[in-house]
C-alpha cells in the first residue's frame, strides 16, 4: 500500500511545493495524487502552473519580550481544525461521486450528524470551562 503525505492543512503553494518536489523524485502523477489525497489531474495542473517566484530576503523578526510581571500566560484554546488521518482522505476521495463531487447521500448524513454530535459535546464542554473559571 502507498504511503500518503500529511494534508491536512496545505494551501495551494505547500501543496504545489510538495508536488514538485515528490515529481523531482520521479513519481507518476496518479502516485503523487495517491500521496497527497488529491486528484491525478490536480498534480498535473501543479506541475504546470509557474513556480513561484524567490521569497525577497527580510530581516528575522524579533521575538516578542517575554512577561516579565509574573503573569501567567493566555490561556490556551482549543484549535478548531483537526488534521485529519491521510488514510481517511483517501477513503473520502474514492466515494466521492465524480460527476457531483459530492459524497453518497447516506453516508453525508451520517458525517453531518455525528459532526453536529461532536460540535454540541465540543460547545457544552467549552460552556462548562468558561463557568468554572466565572
Amino acid at each position: 500500500m502507498a504511503t500518503t503525505e500529511t494534508t491536512g492543512a496545505l494551501d495551494l503553494a505547500e501543496r504545489r511545493a510538495t508536488v514538485r518536489r515528490l515529481a523531482a523524485d520521479s513519481l507518476s502523477n496518479r502516485e503523487i495524487a495517491r500521496r497527497l489525497g488529491i486528484h491525478h489531474r490536480t498534480v498535473a495542473r501543479d506541475l504546470e502552473a509557474p513556480a513561484p517566484a524567490a521569497a525577497p530576503q527580510t530581516a528575522p523578526q524579533a521575538a516578542p519580550p517575554a512577561p516579565t510581571s509574573g503573569a501567567s500566560p493566555a490561556p490556551r484554546r482549543p484549535s478548531l481544525i483537526k488534521e485529519l488521518d491521510p488514510r481517511l482522505i483517501q477513503d473520502l476521495n474514492v466515494l466521492v461521486d465524480r460527476r457531483t463531487g459530492a459524497l453518497p447521500a447516506p453516508l453525508d448524513r451520517i458525517v453531518r450528524a455525528y459532526a453536529d454530535r461532536t460540535r454540541a459535546a465540543w460547545s457544552a464542554a467549552m460552556e462548562r470551562r468558561a463557568e468554572e473559571e466565572a
